[in-house]
């Protein structure tokens, strides 16, 4: 049975990289097992649109199902990150100033407020290890920043098609997505619904790629549409009511700024080579929006770095599909090289 999600309050002034506060702030999160010293944690950054729930949606990393994650051995936790509708802080929360919804007023944040926000949640829950930090995606950039803020916290990181500074090419497709937002921004709920929709849909060219739609969206459906229209068109609306437009807003600038170079002397390198976790890349070998390219990169300058590369056709996607797998890696060059070294 799952423990319920407890709410854990943020210090009352909040300060952002961007010197702006978030009073009265909040993190909504889980707690799978029990928190004791003879349990290694798991940590898990959830990805855009993910929630603290982590076994609703990456349930292939679980014993049960085939992955490495044994609630006898481990305890995992995974809090919603700020900014996001799943529970924690967000625009769509009131805002104890004016008594109400933040709306388009919420404060631009990035990855390291997010990530001191997880720190504020791992000290109150008197955690002074975490010995697996995994995160894939929009979570990846923020384990990659947790292990330069808190080195000696972390034992083990796990990225997952990821990067250290996000690209021009992603920035591009979030661009599109909040442009798609806006045209409905100021419509009735309708329009609202469309847009975000369309916003969706773009997004799905990014996380599929060319040989996944190829494969399972080509030719006609029986009402003469195209197949890959009525599946875009399927993905949209089946996001609807399920994410908030602006959430999307927020977590998608969230992305575009990461850059763990950002005020520490601009030099991606040489950030890089400073991180002293032990680290495991993982990238796949038809990830349009997080290339293989940037996880190699990683790898090279984070010092003694291993890289494995997923085989899929689907896209970005993959990090969700294929949690076996991450599992397999993590055990191979992690949980055993772990054991060998007691």
């Amino acid at each position: 049975m799952k423990n319920p999600m407890p709410q854990h309050n943020l210090p009352k002034y909040f300060q952002l990289e961007s010197g702006q506060i978030l009073l009265g702030a909040s993190l909504y999160y889980e707690v799978l097992g029990e928190i004791s010293d003879d349990k290694e944690v798991v940590w898990v950054c959830h990805a855009f649109t993910g929630s603290a729930t982590v076994k609703d949606w990456w349930p292939s990393l679980f014993l049960e199902n085939g992955g490495f994650i044994d609630l006898e051995k481990n305890v995992v936790i995974c809090a919603n990150m700020l900014g996001s509708c799943y529970g924690s802080t967000g625009p769509d929360s009131v805002n104890p100033e004016t008594n109400k919804v933040y709306g388009n007023s919420f404060p631009n944040l990035n990855n390291r407020d997010a990530v001191r926000a997880f720190i504020d949640l791992r000290k109150a829950l008197n955690i002074s290890k975490i010995d697996y930090l995994i995160g894939g995606s929009l979570g990846g950039q923020q384990a990659l920043e947790w292990s330069i803020l808190e080195p000696e916290v972390i034992e083990n990181q796990i990225l997952v098609a990821s990067n250290a500074k996000h690209s021009s090419w992603g920035i591009a497709f979030n661009e599109l997505q909040r442009q798609a937002i806006e045209l409905g921004e100021n419509g009735n709920e309708e329009k609202k619904q469309k847009a975000l929709s369309l916003a969706r849909s773009i997004a799905m060219l990014s996380y599929r790629g060319y040989d996944d739609f190829e494969t399972n969206q080509n030719g006609k459906i029986e009402q003469g549409d195209w197949k890959v229209s009525s599946y875009l068109k399927y993905q949209g609306k089946k996001f609807n009511g399920r994410f908030s437009i602006n959430s999307y807003k927020v977590l998608s600038k969230m992305m575009d700024a990461h850059n763990i170079a950002e005020s520490r002397g601009n030099n991606l390198t040489a950030v890089l080579s400073s991180i002293k976790t032990k680290t495991l890349c993982i990238g796949i070998d038809s990830d349009n929006l997080f290339p293989i390219e940037e996880q190699r990169f990683m790898s090279e300058y984070i010092p003694n770095a291993i890289i494995e590369v997923i085989t899929s056709t689907k896209g970005h996607d993959a990090f969700l599909i294929e949690g076996n797998l991450i599992s397999q890696f993590i055990q191979k060059h992690l949980i055993n090289t772990l054991y060998e070294e007691i």
